[in-house]
Order: C-alpha cells, then structure tokens, then sequence
C-alpha cells in the first residue's frame, strides 16, 4: 500500500495529471502493449511492470480513488515545496515541530468533526420532526374522513339492505350531552347478546341515538324485537328491516310461541339484572314449550 502511495502513477502510465479518463485509457493501452509479457518474454519484469500500469489504471479511472490519490501527491508536492524553502539548521525543528502540530491538528479536528457531524444529525432529525408532523397530521385527518365515509356507508347499507336480519334501534338521545343517554357499544351489546349470536352492531356517527344489530339466526331477531324495552327511563324502539313476506309457516309457529315482554308488564322501576332475569325465564319456558310440541307430534306419529 506504502509503494502506491509513493508511486507517481501519472508518469508510470504515461500521462499528465489533468488527463481525462479517456486519456489515460489511451496512454494505458500504448505503455501496456509496449510491456505486455507476451511481447517481452524475455523480460522477467514485464509480468510485474504490466501489472503495476493495470493498478494505476484502476487507481486513475474511478473518480473517488483518483481523488483521493491526487489529494495525496498534492500534499506531498506541497510539503516538498516547503521543505526545500527552509534551511538545513531549520528543517529538524520545523520537522518536529510539524509532527507535534499535526498530531494536535488530527486530535482537534476528529473532536470538531464529530461534533460537526452531531449537529448536522440534530438539525436533520428536527427537519424530519417538523415535516413529519404535518405529514403525519395530514393522514390522520384523512384517516379520520375515511372512517367516518366508511361508518356513514355502512349505515346507509344497513337501513338499505333489508335482505338478513337486521334491526333498526332508536332511542332519545341529548345533543348537547349524547352520552347521558347511557346506550354506549358495550351496552347495547350486552343487551342485544342475550338473545343469540350478533352478526354486527353498528352506532350511527352521523345521527345521535341511532343503531342497527344484525342476528345470525331469524328467531334470535324476533325474540329481540318482541321482548327488548331497554331502559325503563329511555325505551328503546325496535323496527325491523328484512321482508315478513318470506317468512316460512315452521318460522311463523315458532316464533308465536315465543312469550312476549310489553312495556304495560313491566314495572318501570325494574333493574336491569331483574329484566335481564325475567327475559331468560321467558326465554327458557318458550324453549320448553318447543320440546313439549316436539314430543306430542312424534307421539301423534307413532
């Protein structure tokens, strides 16, 4: 590595330091062909000089290389340059003194460029923060109005759609305290569940007390629309949404014997655990009163 940086890799491949690529690709090709080792094989150097002018020319065709290699032989031609102006008695001291001076030169400058480095890190990372922010704030109001397109779809689609067992829910709501209406997610789902499995629950965002439940299983929506009152204090009300006119004759008996909850039945001042309660007695005896028919038809049978 040393003889590569001593070399003058310009006057070994035959061109001036200002040359372009092209010519020193020229000037290659000419001192090559003059000291390839099948033209010279007689010569024990020649293997060793062609490789030396491949070297320099890998060295002077990449453009960082070249500049790093040009900075070395600048700053060597620069200090001869000095040296040769001081006087013999001079140069020992100069010497030493240029080696204390550089290595101090080293320290101090490593020192000045990490902190250099530091501060141009820190300015890009508050760039990228204030970019970034808007950036950030932008696609979460688009989120924002995406969710909220979506939300209003899928109510239209619901109140649209009156193909499964969907049931459109009211109940008054406060505008100015829409949370006092006490008819959150959670809620409305515990007491829809109750009934059997829920497909969907969906809260309107564009129309304060407003939802729509969507049952898996037909009976389970009747059940919920013949029983469900909600609070005593904020009644629910109940519509549905799918055609009675489909409704098969077996579906039409089974869901008669269901037991029905009107509101004159129940004590305004119930709680919900004590309706909830009452609902699933209810719900039980129509159960029993499905086997009971059951096993009177088979026994009518046999």
């Amino acid at each position: 590595m040393d003889s590569w940086m001593e070399a003058d890799l310009y006057a070994l491949i035959g061109a001036s330091q200002t040359a372009s690529i092209q010519e020193i690709k020229k000037a290659y090709r000419k001192k090559a062909l003059s000291c390839h080792p099948d033209k010279n094989p007689n010569n024990p150097k020649a293997a060793e000089l062609f490789h030396e002018l491949s070297r320099a020319l890998e060295i002077l065709t990449d453009t960082s290389a070249r500049a790093a290699y040009d900075k070395v032989i600048n700053a060597k031609y620069q200090a001869k340059l000095r040296v040769k102006e001081l006087d013999a008695k001079r140069k020992k001291l100069k010497e030493d003194l240029e080696a204390r001076e550089n290595a101090f030169k080293r320290s101090s400058n490593l020192e000045h460029d990490i902190n250099s480095d530091k501060a141009r890190l820190q300015a890009e990372i508050e760039r990228l923060q204030k970019e970034g922010s808007k950036q950030v704030e932008e696609e979460i109001a688009l989120m924002k109005k995406q969710i909220d397109e979506q939300s209003k779809a899928s109510c239209r689609e619901y109140e649209v759609n009156s193909g499964s067992y969907k049931i459109k829910i009211k109940w008054k709501s406060d505008q100015n305290h829409p949370n006092d209406s006490g008819y959150s997610y959670d809620t409305l789902y515990r007491i829809l569940s109750k009934y059997g499995d829920i497909t969907a629950l969906v809260i309107s965002s564009a129309k304060r007390g407003r939802a729509l439940v969507e049952y898996q299983n037909r009976n389970d929506a009747e059940m919920a629309l013949s029983m469900e009152i909600g609070f005593a204090q904020n009644p629910l009300k109940l519509q549905k949404l799918w055609d009675t006119s489909k409704q098969t004759n077996s579906s039409i008996k089974e869901t008669a014997n269901v037991p029905k909850i009107i509101k004159s039945e129940v004590n305004q001042n119930i709680s919900d655990a004590e309706f909830e309660h009452a609902v699933l007695n209810n719900l039980r005896k129509a159960e029993e009163r499905k086997r009971s028919l059951g096993k009177s038809k088979l026994g009518e049978g046999t």
